[in-house]
C-alpha cells in the first residue's frame, strides 16, 4: 500500500472512531492502532502505584501472556521506561535495540516491536498508556505512526475522563440522597439538631474555604457538618430534651452518639468515607475528647473544623438547660481553649468567617488570631 493510501486509510479510521458513541471509543481506537500499525495487539493500560493494569486489550493478547483486567509490575516495562524518558515512542526491532533487548518482558512476552503513547487527562494527570505491539520486528514504523497514536490517545483520554466525571456525579447523587434521608429523620426527631447542623455547615464550609482546602475536602467538611449530630437519633428523648444538667450515665449515653453516628454513616453506600469524620467531631486537640482520645493531627481536619463551628453555634444558641451566650462571649470561651480543645489553626479562621458575617468585630477576630498563634 502506498504512503498516500495508508494516510487516507488512517484518516478514515480516525473519522470513524470520533463518530462512535462514547462506550465504543476505546475499542475502536485500539482496533485502529493495531490495524494501522500492523501489530498483533493493542491495549490501554492504567498505572496504579507500582502496577500496570490492562484495562482494554484488542488482538492476540494471550500470546503475550496478558489478559484484560490483570496487572503486571511496572518495573522494567517498556511503558515505565517510556514515561521516564528512556525510550522513544517507537521501537521497530526490540530484540536488537540495546535499550530493551535484555529486559525480562522482552523475552517473556516475545516482543518484537512496540509503539506507546502516554494517556493524560486534561488536567495533566497521567492515566497510563496506549500501546500497540507485535512479536515480529516492524521496520515500517515511522514518525507518522506516532502522530496517529497521539490522536487516538487523546480520544481515549477524553472518553476515560468523561467516564470518571460521570462516576463522580453518580457517587455524589448517592451521597446526596443518603444525606437527605438522614437529615429528614433528624429534623423529625429533633428540630434543633437539624437547624443547628445547617448553621454549622455554613460556618464550617466558610472556614474550610478560607483554609484553602481542595474541593473534595470542602465537600467532606460540608457533609461531616450536616451529619455530625446524626447519632442523636439513638439518644432517648428524656436525655436529648432534658431541661437540666445530665447525670453521669446520661452524659455517657449522649457521648455514644458519636460512635452511633459514625456507624450509621459508615453503613451507607456513598457516605462510608465520612465515618472517621463523624466519629471524631468531639475529639479534643489535647487528647481529652471522645470516643477514641485522638489528639492533634491524629484528628481528621474536617472533624477539627466542625468541632469548633459546632461548639460556637451551640454556645450561642438557647437550649432547654441554659440560655445562649452572646457571639462575643462564645468566641471568647473558644479562644480560652485554643491549643487545649481546639486546633490553633482553625480558630482564627473561624473568627474571620464570623467577622465577615457581621457576628464578630474585627478587633475580636484579630485578638483571637494573636492568641492562637501563641498557643
Amino acid at each position: 500500500m502506498g504512503e498516500q493510501a495508508r494516510l487516507h486509510g488512517a484518516l478514515t479510521e480516525l473519522a470513524e472512531v470520533a463518530s462512535e458513541r462514547a462506550p465504543e471509543v476505546v475499542e475502536r481506537a485500539l482496533a485502529a492502532a493495531r490495524d494501522e500499525l500492523g501489530m498483533d495487539v493493542a491495549f490501554v493500560s492504567e498505572f496504579t502505584e507500582e502496577r500496570m493494569v490492562f484495562r482494554r486489550l484488542i488482538g492476540d493478547a494471550e500470546s503475550f501472556g496478558w489478559r484484560e483486567g490483570e496487572s503486571i509490575s511496572l518495573d522494567n516495562t517498556f511503558c515505565r521506561l517510556l514515561m521516564a524518558g528512556y525510550l522513544p515512542n517507537l521501537i521497530p526491532d526490540a530484540r536488537n535495540d540495546v535499550r530493551v533487548k535484555d529486559l525480562e518482558v522482552t523475552g517473556s512476552a516475545d516482543i518484537g516491536s512496540y509503539a506507546g503513547i502516554p494517556v493524560r487527562f486534561s488536567d495533566g494527570r497521567l492515566y497510563g498508556t496506549l500501546c500497540a505491539l507485535s512479536h515480529a520486528p516492524n521496520p515500517s514504523l515511522k514518525d507518522r505512526d506516532t502522530l496517529f497514536m497521539r490522536v487516538l490517545a487523546r480520544m481515549v483520554a477524553g472518553y476515560l475522563e468523561r467516564e470518571e466525571l460521570e462516576g463522580r456525579r453518580r457517587r455524589l447523587a448517592v451521597e446526596s440522597a443518603g444525606l437527605r434521608a438522614l437529615l429528614v429523620a433528624l429534623d423529625a426527631r429533633d428540630g434543633y439538631s437539624g437547624d443547628h447542623s445547617r448553621c454549622v455547615v455554613e460556618l464550617a464550609v466558610g472556614t474550610a474555604k478560607e483554609l484553602g482546602l481542595a474541593e473534595e475536602e470542602v465537600a467532606a467538611v460540608e457533609q461531616g457538618a450536616l451529619l455530625h449530630d446524626i447519632g442523636k437519633l439513638a439518644v432517648p428523648d428524656s436525655i436529648l430534651n432534658k431541661p437540666g444538667p445530665l447525670d453521669a450515665s446520661e452524659r455517657e449515653a449522649m457521648r455514644r452518639h458519636a460512635e452511633v453516628g459514625a456507624s450509621m454513616v459508615g453503613s451507607l453506600e456513598g457516605l462510608a468515607h465520612l465515618d472517621p469524620v463523624v466519629r471524631a467531631v468531639h475529639e479534643r486537640w489535647d487528647g481529652g475528647g471522645y470516643p477514641d482520645g485522638l489528639e492533634g493531627e491524629q484528628i481528621p481536619l474536617p472533624s477539627r473544623i466542625v468541632h469548633a463551628c459546632d461548639t460556637w453555634h451551640a454556645m450561642s444558641s438557647d437550649r432547654p438547660y441554659r440560655g445562649a451566650l452572646s457571639p462575643e462571649e462564645a468566641i471568647e470561651e473558644i479562644g480560652r481553649n485554643v491549643g487545649l480543645q481546639f486546633d490553633p489553626r482553625v480558630v482564627p479562621v473561624l473568627a474571620g468567617v464570623l467577622r465577615d458575617r457581621g457576628l464578630l468585630s474585627g478587633e475580636e477576630a484579630e485578638r483571637l488570631k494573636s492568641e492562637a498563634e501563641s498557643a
